[in-house]
């Protein structure tokens, strides 16, 4: 499968005989511990790690700065946002994705899930075409070799949309496709409890017209009880058919959290309330909060914030959301004295425990036979300034 094929094309050189790269004097951070050491790059993975802060010959010294896995990131807006920078502008979608994947490599993100939208439901026809176009921008650039970074597909689908399945079922077989979320956006539940807060968001972002926000509430919870509850059981069976693990999003209620799990999806994405993520918690799926809602000190729509479900002992994942420089700039302050998490366990958030759900075995912490995916990091006034990235053991940023 083309799958299988670019995995192994990311894998770097099989070669035993490349010469090796040795990182050391670094702060090396493990999915255990951290200490003073040493990493050996070797064919695409990590050959050894060692204590110690010696620098062998030929080695290149990090200076003590951080040596941390390369991050996974389940949830970026990102590349949607290059393909369209401003309402009514289009970019050519490969163009849009180079660019995307330049600024992800440069935050440390080795590995990023590309989300995107399915069911726009007040989109032209342009606009709906330009799905295809972006994941097929996307293969190509993982075909051709143009990317620093390895890309998957994420798939968010609307079920408030009539035409969602009609949509989706062409682009279910994608070789890319690794992730598919089920969203439903009405007003007075999930992200949009308060409906005068979300006419805001519908006037200022989307730029619906003020006259016909209320035509829009109708129109939105018609379809809500019409098409919701049939549609996101028939994306799950799509799903599970081929493997493909599926998450839940904006879950507000245990209701709606129970109607997940009930369908077999196995993680929470960006839970609105500390009920849904404690009963998330309960099911055993694994949760997901936006890196930008750690930064930010909060929820944009005034929903429960991640440092919260942090201190609960709630959250398994952090994602970009829509800023890549977020994830390091989160992990990093989980670590701060108020929240209080360890070097290990704030990188693994986003790292091995992303990886893991995505079913990426093979990365996400530094390990003997992981893939060499690594970041050197220095902190200046607190702030982490990425120096180098390495992707299957070539320096990409």
């Amino acid at each position: 499968m083309l799958q299988d094929h670019l995995l192994e094309e990311h894998a770097g050189p099989a070669a035993e005989t490349e010469p090796a790269l040795v990182l050391a004097n670094a702060q090396v951070v493990t999915a255990a511990d951290s200490f003073r050491g040493a990493v050996t790059l070797q064919a695409g993975k990590i050959a050894e790690v060692t204590d110690g802060g010696a620098i062998p010959s030929g080695a290149i010294d990090c200076q003590g700065e951080l040596l941390l896995p390369g991050l996974v990131d389940l949830h970026t807006d990102h590349c949607e946002r290059h393909a369209v920078p401003r309402p009514g502008v289009q970019w050519d979608p490969l163009e849009a994705a180079i660019a995307h994947d330049a600024q992800v490599a440069a935050a440390g993100i080795t590995t990023v899930f590309d989300s995107l939208v399915v069911g726009l439901r007040d989109a032209d026809q342009t606009r709906r075409d330009l799905l295809g176009q972006i994941m097929a921008a996307v293969e190509k650039g993982e075909t051709l070799g143009l990317f620093r970074s390895q890309h998957f597909l994420h798939l968010r689908c609307e079920v408030t949309d009539p035409t969602l399945l009609d949509q989706v079922e062409p682009h279910m077989d994608h070789p890319l496709l690794r992730l598919v979320s089920i969203m439903e956006h009405t007003v007075g539940q999930r992200q949009f409890p308060d409906a005068e807060k979300y006419r805001e968001i519908l006037i200022k972002l989307f730029h619906v017209p003020p006259e016909q926000v209320d035509e829009r509430f109708r129109r939105d919870a018609e379809a809500s009880r019409t098409f919701a509850p049939t549609y996101r059981a028939a994306i799950c069976r799509m799903a599970h058919a081929r493997g493909i693990p599926v998450a839940a999003h904006d879950d507000e209620t245990l209701e709606h959290v129970e109607e997940a799990a009930h369908l077999g999806m196995a993680l929470s994405e960006f839970p609105t309330t500390l009920v849904a993520a404690e009963a998330a918690r309960e099911c055993g799926m694994a949760t997901i909060m936006g890196a930008p809602n750690v930064v930010k000190g909060g929820s944009q729509t005034g929903n429960v914030s991640a440092v919260a479900l942090v201190k609960a002992g709630l959250l398994d994942i952090l994602a970009s959301d829509y800023v890549p420089v977020s994830m390091l700039s989160a992990t990093l302050r989980l670590t701060g004295d108020d929240i209080g998490l360890t070097l290990p366990q704030a990188v693994k958030m986003a790292s091995l425990a992303p990886a893991k759900a995505a079913g990426l075995d093979d990365r996400g912490e530094i390990a003997v036979g992981k893939r060499a995916d690594l970041l050197r990091v220095r902190l200046v006034e607190g702030h982490p300034v990425v120096r180098t990235v390495y992707a299957a053991g070539d320096r990409v940023a």
